[in-house]
């Protein structure tokens, strides 16, 4: 749990210290991992990235994604949520959804490349999906 834990510490220091509203991203994690699909990369020592997964009917929710920065660049996060496609395909959900921060614009350009579409925002709040 630690692990996770600091990984997505480490994933949203910079823009916590740029978004004044940005929400906790680690706060309720123990209970999300136990509660939710949860799948990490590693390299040999470390946890360096992690997707937190909620199934709701016949949608597949991101609820947190995190790269740590020292892995940044390497296409972590892609693979993370190429796992959450397959992970919807397998329990037959018609799409995917998350939510951002208006102000990740690099995060929110990801989703937007990898074929996301933004549906609404709600002040600072981006809610995004996926149909497949």
């Amino acid at each position: 749990m630690a692990a996770i834990e600091s990984c997505l510490t480490a994933a949203y220091a910079t823009a916590r210290a740029e978004l004044s509203d940005l929400p906790d991203v680690t706060g309720g994690i123990a209970s999300d991992v136990a509660d939710n699909l949860v799948f990490v990369a590693e390299d040999e020592t470390n946890v360096i990235g992690v997707i937190v997964l909620v199934v709701r009917r016949d949608v597949l929710l991101i609820a947190n994604l995190g790269v740590d920065p020292t892995s940044s660049g390497q296409g972590i996060g892609g693979r993370l949520l190429a796992l959450a496609e397959d992970e919807a395909h397998k329990r037959n959900c018609r799409a995917l959804q998350l939510r951002t921060h208006a102000g990740l614009t690099a995060t929110r350009a990801m989703y937007l490349h990898l074929g996301w579409v933004e549906i609404e925002q709600s002040g600072n709040v981006v809610s995004m999906h996926k149909l497949l």
